[in-house]
């Protein structure tokens, strides 16, 4: 999904969740990252329905390039993209 808003931060434009509550991003400045939500799943238990591999694959893109699934759980692009630049990966 690319969305036509404009913001001062990079936006997600593509998701792929993958093993291990990993996801495969790709970012609107075109950088590609593997981020790991292992620990922040298994941290706060807001996230417990992410546990369940079938429900954190339903993952998708939110108008303004943060994630979100079906019952209301969320993360910013911000936030995404700190956790790319800890792995090293953006």
């Amino acid at each position: 999904m690319s969305s036509p808003l404009k913001t001062p931060w990079d936006k997600i434009i593509s998701v792929t969740p993958a093993d291990n509550y990993s996801l495969e991003l790709l970012w609107d400045n075109t950088t590609e990252s593997i981020i790991s939500l292992k620990k922040e799943i298994h941290d706060r238990d807001i996230f417990w329905r992410l546990r369940y591999p079938r429900y954190f694959s339903m993952v998708r893109i939110d108008p303004l390039g943060g994630l979100f699934w079906p019952e209301g759980e969320d993360m910013c692009p911000e936030y995404l993209a700190s956790l790319s630049l800890q792995s090293g990966m953006k």
